[in-house]
């Protein structure tokens, strides 16, 4: 079944389910069982064997993600206790005048943790929930504002971890097809204003924060938080962070409370990063950056910056009783999106495994007109990230096939394509539910993943139309400059007449 048509199958079942039956973890379990059983050509023995052995292997290669998610959510808690998160609330609303002013206030956070999309998502989630409440802005909405300004802000600076992931995967291309042309960081730097993705979905997102429009469940979703108070809904099963407002807090809480918390996590994990990434040799910050552990450095930023707070607590004698609550309360709000991340990094291996990348490359090496190239290498590498649900994993994939083709029929198509997987795999990931960052999005801003999918899909799928109509653009016209102002009007027009349709269906007068 590998590498063939039916590769297909336990994607596409697997998020059909999801969207039909809202049922995350049941439809992943049925993925998964579904691709064991495919690859090990129906023998259920050899199935639960494989399923098991790659849950093994994801725990010992990706546990630590795991273990870090469960310590930002004792850390959200620790700090709620400590009064800072309150202290901070008072403070942005003092700042952030406006429901509008507290969305764009936690879009612009984004620029400050550009090193590493996944921390984005749960500490801007962590942090900008208190303000955002207080004006009553949706889980949903916040939660969608946080996703949109992680990979893609990452994506936009040389220096992140993300990107440093991709530089390193170019370099590689570069050598293997002998394209002299370009250097990786330079074809990389290039291909940046070619990821209309990226690029019109931050321009979409602070048009959204600042003009409030909403589509699709993200009206429901809004009305219901602005005219009842009621921020998230419960009806697909527990909130993660919803137990918070329940914990003690301190009153006399101040800004310190929060910041020296939040500075040491990120200053622990940058120092971190360094020492690791440098302990290979590396002299160059795109080097370091390459050959680092970003998720290991989280786990020391994360434990330090726990213990930081709980020395603190302990200092200002708080009660005992009260520490121990918030640190176990901390761990069972996450254990529910840790579960659904392990069963989506599972599902992910499973997928890999059938060659889905494969399938859909092969797909790509047939007979066609150069001019569609881009707009096709976006719209499988798309399709290869939402099933995976892995940016890196789809970038592994695509590139080189991109790179091989252009090699071998006109290499100024490179940095076209490169731009086109790029902006494909952010937009797959942005709109599945295997994604890491979509679940940790919805964790950091507590609300329910399948909730966090489908307010966010309608924007996501604006900003892909864009972008195909840009890279159609480029294709033809062979000017990336003139695919992205394309993309960007498209987008902008796009916007307002969703503004335009959301005011018109507001102002009709409901039946009686």
């Amino acid at each position: 079944m590998e590498g063939t048509i039916f590769s297909l199958v336990p994607p596409i079942i697997t998020i059909a389910l999801i969207i039909l039956t809202k049922r995350l973890l049941t439809s992943l379990g049925i993925g998964i069982l579904l691709g064991a059983l495919l690859y090990n050509q129906w023998n259920v023995f050899d199935s639960v064997t494989n399923v098991i052995n790659i849950g093994v292997e994801v725990l010992l290669g990706d546990g630590k993600i795991l273990i870090f998610v469960i310590l930002i959510g004792i850390f959200s808690s620790l700090l709620y206790l400590s009064g800072g998160i309150n202290a901070f609330s008072v403070w942005g609303v003092k700042v952030a005048k406006t429901r509008a002013q507290s969305q764009v206030a936690a879009l612009l956070l984004g620029l400050f943790t550009w090193f590493d999309d996944a921390f984005s998502c749960l500490f801007r989630g962590t942090v900008m929930r208190s303000v955002t409440d207080k004006y009553n802005v949706s889980h949903s909405k916040l939660s969608y504002l946080i996703h949109s300004t992680s990979a893609p802000i990452a994506l936009l600076i040389p220096v992140s971890a993300l990107s440093a992931f991709i530089i390193s995967i170019i370099d590689g291309v570069l050598d293997s097809t002998h394209i002299t042309e370009y250097q990786a960081l330079e074809a990389f730097l290039i291909a940046i204003p070619a990821n209309f993705y990226t690029i019109t979905t931050i321009v979409l997102v602070f048009i959204v924060a600042i003009f409030g429009i909403n589509v699709g469940q993200m009206t429901r979703d809004e009305k219901r938080a602005t005219e009842k108070g009621i921020l998230f809904d419960t009806k697909h099963g527990k909130i993660p962070g919803a137990e918070e407002s329940t914990l003690p807090t301190r009153t006399n809480g101040t800004m310190m409370d929060i910041l020296l918390p939040v500075a040491t996590l990120i200053v622990v994990t940058i120092i971190a990063a360094v020492t690791i990434g440098t302990g290979e040799g590396s002299s160059s910050a795109i080097e370091v950056l390459k050959n680092t552990d970003i998720i290991t450095s989280l786990l020391y930023g994360g434990a330090t910056a726990n213990l930081l707070i709980l020395i603190r607590l302990v200092i200002s004698k708080t009660s005992t009783n009260h520490i121990s609550t918030t640190i176990i309360s901390g761990v069972k709000t996450t254990l529910p999106s840790v579960t659904i991340l392990f069963l989506a990094l599972v599902t992910a291996q499973v997928i890999s495994s059938l060659g889905v990348g494969q399938y859909l490359a092969s797909l790509i090496q047939g007979n066609m007109s150069i001019a569609f190239l881009p707009v096709i290498f976006f719209v499988f590498a798309a399709f290869i990230s939402y099933s995976i649900g892995s940016t890196l994993g789809t970038a592994g994939i695509m590139i080189p096939i991109g790179a091989e083709i252009v090699a071998a029929i006109d290499v100024t198509f490179l940095i076209a394509i490169i731009g086109a997987v790029l902006a494909g795999t952010v937009f797959g990931e942005h709109s599945s539910p295997l994604s890491d960052t979509t679940i940790l999005a919805s964790i950091g801003s507590s609300v329910h993943p399948i909730d966090h999918m489908m307010t966010q899909l309608p924007y996501a799928i604006l900003s892909s139309i864009s972008s195909i109509i840009g890279f159609l653009v480029v294709g033809f016209s062979k000017s990336i400059l003139l695919g992205l102002l394309i993309a960007l009007l498209v987008v902008v027009v796009g916007a307002f007449f969703l503004k335009n349709r959301q005011g018109k269906t507001e102002s009709v007068p409901k039946a009686d």
